[in-house]
């Protein structure tokens, strides 16, 4: 088992020459520097060369080898990370024993069976790898020190203690078999990571180029070096409030609303490098604050994920554009928290108290905005129903890279899987056949019509019986059960009519129960294609 310390807050990490921009002045040079909390930008006048900046740091030969497919698994044994479109070389992130003796984590792969692989995308190459013809590829690899200690520090990624959750959220076996076989591979390390700050020599996350020879008389530089704190920061390729993308640039917004100025890379690719190592600390920061947190909380409490994402906002003022504010959500137990500018993003337990915008997971909707109905230059949608909403009325949400929105979107559906299996069952007053009854929706059960009075079970069908449903958008919703007749085998579908006066709630959770019992059922059938 590896084990790493935590690289100290003033350590470079990366560092380039870039322009920079307040959008009034002249555009002038800087050097961008990035540290495990902090991004820096610094005049020219202050430039000078960087460790960082020797080419000779890495010493490795390339080397090559041979790596055969597992019969079964139809797998190489490998993981990688990387690809032309997130700025990072493709790398070894995992490798199971049968390989250990071949390759490393940290190692950059160059050629899959003699084909060069720079210019590939991370899905052109497992592509490549799935489609190799014979059962072994031959690879071109040169381990990189700086770039093992870098993996090792990201691939263990926040998560609460599964083994304590366990006493207060009830999951399917298979779910939980998996988290405990996770938990066991970060057991060695997660202590260690989040509460050792012990010295670190190298965590250079990559080598940048020389600096450029420019006229030093272009440009008057006045300013001073000046430092963001990267915790709880976000980065924006977009002009602020708006729909337009820049190009070949973006900005750092941090925790208490200020920017830097607007950063300009040389090519979009040193631009997507940029972005992807600031959010990677911007991630780890969040991570480490969110465990310290964990510490103090009891495990139904437990934060499982924070992020800042965009919301549209249309003014009822038809002369005023629509704009797009950044907000602040966080998952927590069984709600969801909403954080704007006021207040700002929680930093202890007794902001969750002062949060005002809280929800149940299981009274929301988040669903997916197709690309015929999304914005320009806003491909990674997403639609937020909130109980208080009426039918029709939803909030625009936006985040602004894919990894951005897959992360969202996973710890989404993990975080209301968790919620659903801890609360169990839901109930609600309604009126059935002109009788006032209670609807009960329990995640092992399904649905049950019982009557108040009497206490009588008058229907009761799993969620595999449900075929369809649909609601008036006031106060009834129509549901439609199939229904086996056992003489003659025969299907009846049923017709069910409810009236409930919390019929977007009701809504709400029946999709919450359906959504956390597709995912139990995915999880068990990946677990069977694993074992099999």
């Amino acid at each position: 088992m590896y084990r790493f310390q935590r690289s100290q807050p003033n350590e470079i990490l990366f560092e380039d020459q870039v322009t920079l921009s307040d959008g009034r002045s002249k555009p002038y040079l800087v050097l961008l520097q990035l540290t495990a909390e902090s991004l820096i930008i610094r005049p020219r006048n202050t430039i000078s060369t960087s460790p960082l900046n020797n080419k000779e740091i890495q010493t490795v030969e390339p080397r090559h080898v041979i790596i055969g497919r597992n019969s079964i698994t139809r797998s190489f044994g490998f993981s990688i990370k990387g690809g032309s479109d997130t700025g990072f070389p493709i790398l070894i992130s995992r490798v199971l024993d049968i390989n250990a003796h071949l390759l490393n984590i940290g190692d950059a792969i160059f050629n899959i069976n003699n084909e060069d692989i720079s210019n590939l995308t991370h899905n052109q190459v497992i592509s490549k790898l799935r489609d190799a013809r014979n059962n072994q590829v031959n690879l071109t690899i040169k381990y990189m020190n700086n770039m093992a200690t870098y993996l090792r520090l990201t691939s263990h990624k926040f998560r609460p203690s599964i083994s304590i959750l366990q006493n207060y959220l009830t999951t399917p076996n298979i779910l939980s078999n998996r988290m405990r076989r996770d938990q066991k591979a970060r057991s060695a390390i997660y202590s260690y990571e989040h509460h050792s700050y012990a010295k670190q020599k190298d965590l250079p996350l990559a080598i940048s180029e020389k600096l450029k020879n420019t006229d030093d008389s272009i440009v008057n530089i006045t300013d001073k070096f000046r430092k963001y704190s990267l915790l709880y920061a976000y980065v924006s390729q977009y002009i602020n409030g708006t729909d337009e993308c820049r190009i070949n640039a973006f900005q750092l917004h941090t925790r208490n609303g200020s920017q830097t100025g607007i950063i300009i890379t040389d090519t979009a690719m040193e631009q997507n490098m940029w972005i992807s190592r600031i959010n990677i600390v911007i991630q780890n920061l969040t991570a480490r604050l969110l465990a310290e947190l964990n510490q103090t909380l009891v495990s139904c409490e437990q934060l499982f994920y924070a992020t800042w994402i965009h919301e549209r906002i249309i003014y009822p003022n038809e002369n005023h554009l629509p704009e797009w504010q950044a907000i602040f959500i966080v998952f927590k137990g069984t709600n969801m928290y909403i954080f704007d500018r006021n207040p700002s993003p929680p930093l202890c337990n007794y902001d969750f108290i002062c949060c005002t915008c809280v929800y149940p997971l299981i009274e929301i909707f988040i669903g997916i905005v197709t690309s015929k109905c999304s914005i320009k230059d806003r491909r990674y949608s997403i639609k937020l129903a909130l109980p208080n909403h009426s039918t029709n009325k939803y909030r625009l949400l936006s985040l602004e890279r894919k990894e951005e929105y897959d992360n969202f979107i996973l710890n989404y559906q993990r975080s209301l899987h968790m919620s659903v299996y801890s609360i169990q069952t839901r109930t609600f007053g309604c009126i059935y056949q002109g009788q006032i009854c209670r609807l009960t929706i329990d995640i092992n059960k399904g649905f049950e019509m019982c009557n108040n009075q009497t206490n009588i079970i008058l229907w009761a069908f799993t969620f595999e019986q449900l075929q369809s449903s649909s609601d008036n958008g006031h106060d009834k919703i129509y549901l439609q059960f199939k229904f086996n007749i056992p003489l003659n085998n025969n299907e009846t579908i049923i017709d069910v009519n409810i009236q409930c006066q919390h019929l977007r709630i009701l809504v709400h959770v029946i999709n919450a129960f359906l959504t956390a019992k597709f995912i139990s059922r995915r999880d068990h059938m990946i677990d069977r294609i694993k074992m099999n």
